[in-house]
């Protein structure tokens, strides 16, 4: 028995069937850019630089991780496993695009690889409430019957590589401006 059957099947019961569902929302492409902006809103308000400008990053990386990814499930056909595999029950409403990569996971892996690269203070703790979050959120997807292992596997690399890409821009473009500002003050 593959991990997919096992977890989707083999771990079936009501508890489960009713939790899932709220995690995968919880976790969408809709849910997470919401709360990185309710989160850029109150460190803006309550003049929190350093939270501020790990947010922005986050949301840059939303975004090329958005862009790969929707490129992917559009090139790359790949049904969902509910789809071909007939003992594949479905646990959520699916959206219908392809299965690779996973959205939730490349999402959730680009915004924590920020946070992770770019917050100095309290890494450990977040590490471990990352490790928490990503193993709920990979049994989750596992257990709704919507992705495959690789599925997941292939979202967690584009979502680190998104991150270290928008890392990469932000360090250039912060750099770029804040020279030019000083530049001009002189």
């Amino acid at each position: 028995m593959d991990i997919l059957t096992f977890i989707n099947n083999g771990m079936q019961n009501p508890v489960l069937d009713t939790a899932v569902p709220i995690i995968y929302n919880l976790t969408s492409i809709y849910s997470i850019p919401v709360f990185l902006l309710i989160i850029l809103i109150i460190s803006w308000v309550l003049k929190m630089e350093k939270i501020r400008n790990i947010m922005l990053i986050c949301l840059l990386a939303f975004f090329f991780n958005d862009v790969i990814t929707l490129f992917l499930k559009v090139v790359y056909v790949s049904p969902r496993p509910y789809v071909v595999l007939s003992n594949i029950r479905m646990v959520v409403q699916d959206h219908g695009l392809n299965s690779f990569p996973s959205g939730h996971t490349s999402i959730s892996f680009s915004v924590i690889s920020v946070v992770l690269m770019k917050a100095k203070e309290h890494r450990l703790i977040l590490g471990i409430l990352a490790v928490i979050y990503l193993a709920i959120l990979e049994f989750s997807l596992l257990y709704s019957g919507v992705h495959y292992p690789t599925d997941l596997i292939g979202g967690a690399i584009i979502g680190i590589v998104s991150a270290a890409v928008a890392i990469f821009f932000s360090d250039r473009f912060i750099g770029f401006v804040d020279n030019a500002v000083g530049f001009f003050k002189k």
